[in-house]
């Protein structure tokens, strides 16, 4: 049984060390404790990777798929002038990224490299997209292979894709210099779209690339029609039987 002595010295004891607790863990915690933020370069608090997700308005790339690029193709404008497209698509439905870096690399037919062009494109959420280079000059090398990557991951923000924009008909003129021309419908009865690239894809009887083409549309009003026209240098490789038609804002 504890005399009341040890009592004694036990009570100082625990008097002693409640008074280092209060005058020097205590005030040291609140010298040296940092609230975390989304800017603090750690992951903590509720993030579910470093300053991003949780409570951060920043999404982490990694709770999200990559952009998928499906086809790189290119074709010639003029002799040594090509342009270079990339067939993208965005998986996620609920997602866009404001300006992704890409690189297109075209080589000629001994694997060689011609041209390296470098840019940055925007990612609409949830859907298909065209990414653009024009003008490219490679000389008197004739490219044979065209490829493309995106170098850095997507900073990914909340966006919505762009629904209420369709296609109505395309009267394609193929021939010396074939023409196009597209008549496109905004759905929406309250909401209209300014800066928006149209591209047009054409495809032969084997569903090959044969050409492709952009055009912007400065705004289009709600319930409106539109008329897009596109053109051509020259007759295609091949005879075209399905075009397709993408709308990207441009942000």
């Amino acid at each position: 049984m504890a005399t009341w002595s040890g009592k004694r010295k036990f009570g100082y004891f625990f008097i002693f060390i409640a008074l280092v607790v209060l005058f020097l863990v205590v005030p040291s915690f609140f010298l040296f404790y940092k609230t975390p933020t989304c800017f603090d370069g750690k992951q903590n608090g509720n993030e579910t990777g470093i300053d991003c997700g949780g409570g951060c308005s920043k999404l982490c790339p990694a709770d999200y798929a990559v952009p998928r690029v499906l086809w790189t193709y290119s074709t010639m404008v003029l002799p040594g002038i090509y342009n270079a497209l990339a067939y993208v698509q965005n998986p996620n439905p609920s997602v866009e990224a404001a300006s992704l870096p890409y690189d297109f690399k075209l080589y000629d037919n001994q694997g060689l490299l011609i041209i390296e062009k470098t840019g940055r494109t925007f990612i609409p959420a949830g859907q298909k997209l065209a990414v653009f280079e024009g003008g490219i000059n490679t000389g008197n090398r004739i490219p044979a292979l065209t490829t493309f990557e995106f170098t850095a991951l997507p900073d990914w923000r909340p966006g919505t894709p762009i629904t209420k924009i369709h296609t109505d008909n395309v009267d394609l003129t193929q021939g010396p210099n074939p023409t196009a021309q597209v008549e496109i419908q905004n759905d929406s009865v309250d909401q209209g779209y300014a800066n928006i690239t149209a591209f047009i894809i054409l495809y032969d009887k084997d569903d090959n690339r044969v050409s492709f083409s952009k055009t912007i549309i400065d705004s289009i009003d709600p319930s409106a029609k539109k008329m897009l026209f596109f053109t051509w240098p020259s007759a295609f490789s091949a005879p075209v039987v399905r075009t397709e038609v993408l709308f990207v804002a441009n942000r």
